[in-house]
């Protein structure tokens, strides 16, 4: 039984039960915590960010068709690092060493949603499940009294 579907984008996938990505899955009461970044952007912005700095401020030495190349190359690169982005999954059971998924950044921060909505419901279901045992428990108690 999958249990209900929160997320599912190719080999991707956030259930009621577990959380999969290419060849790992997870089980999502053990989750601790999910965390999304943009690491590839800062590199991107470090690299590209010179070439096109590297273009203009040299323009007066390069021919047009060069400094077109490096501003165009660097816009290209940090447009990639904007839309490539690193999902990373931590566990109660490994703790601090979670495990990443790298996509695109859409896929990862609709992907983290799911999660943490499948969370909440989980959360949500386990709270009921409490309560509806402390009033059988409260209501077995009176019948005990009489």
């Amino acid at each position: 039984m999958i249990g209900k579907r929160y997320y599912k984008n190719g080999p991707l996938e956030v259930t009621g039960e577990f959380v999969k990505a290419r060849s790992r899955s997870i089980q999502l009461s053990t989750l601790e915590s999910v965390d999304f970044t943009r690491k590839l952007f800062f590199a991107a912005l470090g690299l590209c960010g010179c070439m096109i700095v590297f273009g203009l401020a040299f323009g007066d030495l390069l021919y047009g068709h060069e400094i077109a190349a490096l501003v165009a190359l660097g816009a290209a690169g940090l447009f990639l690092g904007w839309n490539v982005a690193t999902l990373t999954i931590y566990s109660k059971l490994t703790g601090q060493r979670g495990w990443s998924i790298t996509g695109t950044a859409r896929a990862m921060r609709d992907m983290r949603s799911a999660i943490e909505t499948a969370l909440e419901d989980r959360a949500r279901r386990q709270k009921r499940a409490g309560k509806a045992s402390m009033v059988s428990d409260e209501g077995e108690e009176t019948d005990d009294s009489e």
